[in-house]
């Protein structure tokens, strides 16, 4: 478990009640991934949401000759497996920790209750996915460009 006070430094808790936080954050644990591992891969489900607390963590498309493009690089603060809370729930893209990374793990299903059933939650949790997902579009149009 994460403390509550973790978890409000970042914006996606921005307004949710302190009940909901303390609910949240008995659904969360840190972790720690080295240098250079493969965090997830495409087309694994998705069953947790991360925040990248300190370190770097590339997000990887596969192109159709098997070679990995790098689209964006995420850093603290930044949303990881956006897909846990859009379904199929299953992870679009690949990421490798470029660094060494610490992370906060947030149980998906559980949360997608608890968005359910608090309005402000959800609306906020869902925020940062679309400028997550937005940002990670830009990344990708970029590298297709410089093709």
């Amino acid at each position: 478990m994460v403390s509550p006070e973790m978890l409000r430094r970042y914006p996606y808790f921005a307004g949710v009640s302190e009940e909901s936080l303390k609910r949240v954050a008995t659904i969360s644990d840190e972790k720690m991934i080295s240098a250079g591992e493969v965090i997830f891969r495409e087309g694994q489900d998705s069953t947790c949401l991360h925040i990248v607390v300190e370190g770097q963590v590339d997000i990887q498309f596969e192109l159709g000759n098997g070679e990995r493009r790098t689209v964006d690089t995420l850093v603290g603060g930044d949303l990881l497996v956006l897909s846990a809370l859009v379904e199929p729930y299953k992870i679009t893209a690949t990421s490798v920790a470029r660094t060494a990374v610490r992370l906060i793990s947030i149980d998906a299903r559980q949360l997608r209750q608890m968005m359910e059933a608090d309005p402000q939650l959800g609306f906020r949790l869902m925020q940062g996915v679309a400028k997550a997902m937005s940002d990670r579009l830009h990344g990708a149009r970029v590298q297709i460009a410089s093709m």
